[in-house]
């Protein structure tokens, strides 16, 4: 299911908000601070990720999600001092009958005291109230070990200890929530906190670094499998072929082994494939044609082989062009084990060759930047709808232009949908036809 517009009414108790999404797959939503164009983002990965108690701070009246067709959901609250509860009404444009309001969650404070309650109220008011621990990060180690904000963490222990909460979902919504993919990169990408009781620091630029070396060896795991399931087999289909006594031209195989050779090269230059495995093998001559039968199978054989890597290699290719025509003095460089590495292009070392750069050297525009294309291109599958708050954050003005241009192209490999809440001119450019604007009350 593809949501084609959200819609918010008294947000904040005053503002009516409509967003339709471009059908190009890139909406970007401007306005003033204050008008609630993060909260909206938030809003709807909060709903569509089920974490519900979101909406226990957020003044609302209705939520609006409009999908493909003629259908939409209509998501309400009722509220007490004991109780949340969360509904949700889903709408046919074409039916006459009458919509049915559905509760969806329901967290209640059974058993908690009215001091207790007064106790979590003032807590959580004055950590509202201290900026400066509300903007910590730390990691929950005794449940999910995400980096979660002081005033989250003290939510969900809080929750744990004293809420109960009641799941009621229908049947339809579960059925449909499955179809619906929904991720929100925050403002902040870039997370450092150190571990409770140790010196060691948590990066989201070395964990994504790790993360696509996993993924490179999945890859690899299964291309091997593929090639160890083709060579057993190999000598029988070569006879059967020969005793069928099929024919392969010269020409083509020649085609089919350049064509091969170039592959090869390409993955080898982008760290997907080892150098010794960049193996050339000379064109055939006319006077070789017992050879044919032969190499034919076995080109056919190594195109199979390097089949797991088709996906990926579009994204590595994007991802290296994308962040080596930003980056300056350096090289991205995208390696089996390390997942990528950065490379001096000034600078070398004892032996001559371009040092490596540690990636905590790399500046803050240069880790967001690096995070942000990361999650886009390795993270994001067909059908995604992504949520990217002020991408602009750290960012020259030159990166800013090109940011659209880029986003293009992603969405042209992986057919995501992408929402950007932005302040920037610089990040729109000559994109002013993707943009929706909110307004306040005049």
């Amino acid at each position: 299911m593809r949501i084609t517009k959200i819609s918010a009414r008294k947000l904040f108790g005053v503002f009516d908000h409509d967003i339709p999404f471009n059908d190009s797959g890139i909406t970007i939503v401007i306005g003033e601070n204050g008008l609630g164009k993060t909260v909206i983002l938030e809003a709807t990965n909060a709903f569509f990720t089920e974490n519900f108690l979101f909406f226990r701070d957020l003044e609302f009246h209705q939520l609006l999600f409009y999908f493909e067709g003629d259908e939409s959901w209509e998501v309400t609250k009722t509220q007490s001092r004991e109780k949340l509860t969360i509904y949700v009404t889903r709408h046919f444009a074409n039916k006459k009958t009458k919509p049915k309001q559905e509760n969806l969650a329901e967290i209640s404070f059974e058993g908690q005291s009215s001091e207790q309650h007064r106790e979590y109220l003032q807590h959580r008011r004055l950590m509202m109230m201290d900026a400066a621990r509300l903007d910590q990060r730390y990691i929950d180690y005794r449940r999910t070990r995400e980096m979660l904000f002081a005033s989250e963490i003290y939510d969900e222990d809080y929750h744990m200890q004293h809420l109960r909460r009641r799941d009621s979902r229908p049947a339809w919504y579960v059925a449909a929530r499955k179809k619906i993919s929904i991720r929100l990169i925050e403002t902040q990408r870039i997370i450092t906190a150190k571990e409770r009781g140790g010196e060691a620091y948590v990066n989201r630029v070395t964990k994504s670094a790790s993360e696509l070396a996993e993924t490179i060896a999945e890859i690899d795991k299964t291309a091997s499998q593929v090639a160890t399931e083709l060579d057993a087999t190999y000598p029988n289909r070569l006879v059967a072929k020969l005793q069928r006594r099929a024919v392969d031209s010269v020409e083509g195989l020649n085609d089919a082994l350049s064509k091969l050779d170039a592959q090869r090269k390409q993955l080898s230059s982008m760290g997907l494939l080892e150098g010794s495995q960049d193996a050339y093998i000379s064109r055939i001559e006319e006077d070789q044609k017992d050879l044919v039968s032969a190499l034919k199978l076995y080109v056919d054989d190594s195109h199979k082989k390097l089949a797991p890597y088709d996906q990926i290699s579009s994204k590595v290719e994007l991802f290296k062009n994308i962040i080596n025509k930003r980056f300056k003095h350096k090289t991205l460089e995208v390696d089996k084990r390390a997942g990528f590495v950065f490379r001096s292009t000034t600078k070398r070392d004892e032996k001559g060759n371009f040092q490596k750069i540690p990636t905590m050297k790399l500046s803050s525009g240069e880790q967001n930047e690096l995070i942000l294309f990361y999650e886009l291109i390795f993270k994001s599958a067909q059908g995604d709808m992504i949520f990217i708050d002020e991408p602009e954050v750290s960012l020259h003005i030159s990166w800013q232009n090109k940011f659209i241009d880029d986003l293009k192209e992603i969405t042209s490999i992986n057919r995501v949908s992408i929402v950007i809440a932005t302040h920037s001119p610089d990040i729109i450019n000559e994109n002013w036809d993707l943009k929706v604007e909110l307004k306040g009350v005049e």
